[in-house]
């Protein structure tokens, strides 16, 4: 069973006054980079990374020989969300035998440990008949999501920059859900988030002996603002 990830870092970042991936959660660590390499580690492959024109993807650093990470430019990247998921949909179709399914997720929230991410994976391939698996907190549907090889043509008609929540929403497909706790949910946009965000990584890395990481990051957020993404 071959299931890809499509890693979607080709926002302005235009809140956070940057590029969002370049970002360095501590030095050494940009935010992109820490997203690819949960990724990877959690056994998806490729990691296809669609990027703006112009990236040049030095935020991706010298990665493990073997890591199976793809970068594409998608030339319209600026037209929305949706241009970019159909990017990283046809790159993905471009290796021979469609995959079984697509991992399409954003390159801003690093708090999503590769036990974790592995999650939906394993969600699907209990019942593949499933059109997705999403994640969710709350009521509220977030990403990633990992989506069948029957709902392939739908991405590709994406339109707009609301990425696939329309899909989600409409009440026509089956789904599954894995739940988001404490700060897995949690993607930084403007400076201020950013801050927190370094804050909590730093805070994981200072326990990183005594506790997983996947554990530090679905511990409580304390009074620390945790702003969700949704779609």
């Amino acid at each position: 069973m071959r299931i890809p990830a499509v890693c979607l870092a080709a926002g302005s970042g235009s809140r956070l006054g940057r590029a969002k991936p370049s970002a360095e959660l501590v030095p050494g660590m940009p935010l992109g980079a820490a997203v690819v390499r949960a990724l990877a580690g959690a056994g998806y492959g490729p990691v296809i990374v669609v990027v703006r024109p112009g990236d040049d993807l030095a935020w991706l650093g010298t990665l493990p020989d073997g890591m199976p990470v793809r970068p594409v430019v998608c030339g319209d990247a600026s037209a929305g969300m949706s241009r970019s998921i159909r990017c990283g949909v046809r790159s993905a179709l471009e290796d021979g035998e469609p995959p079984d399914a697509i991992l399409i997720a954003l390159a801003d929230m690093p708090f999503l440990a590769p036990g974790k991410l592995a999650e939906w994976r394993a969600a699907w391939m209990l019942e593949p008949g499933l059109d997705f698996v999403a994640g969710r907190r709350g009521g509220l549907v977030l990403p990633p999501v990992l989506w069948s090889r029957r709902r392939f043509g739908d991405l590709l008609r994406l339109e707009g920059d609301a990425g696939a929540g329309a899909l989600l929403r409409s009440g026509r497909l089956r789904g599954a859900w894995v739940e988001l706790t404490g700060f897995e949910g949690f993607d930084p946009d403007t400076p201020e988030q950013f801050e927190e965000a370094r804050a909590v990584w730093q805070a994981v890395m200072r326990v990183h002996d005594a506790q997983s990481p996947r554990d530090a990051f679905s511990g409580k957020a304390n009074s620390m603002s945790c702003k969700l993404t949704r779609f």
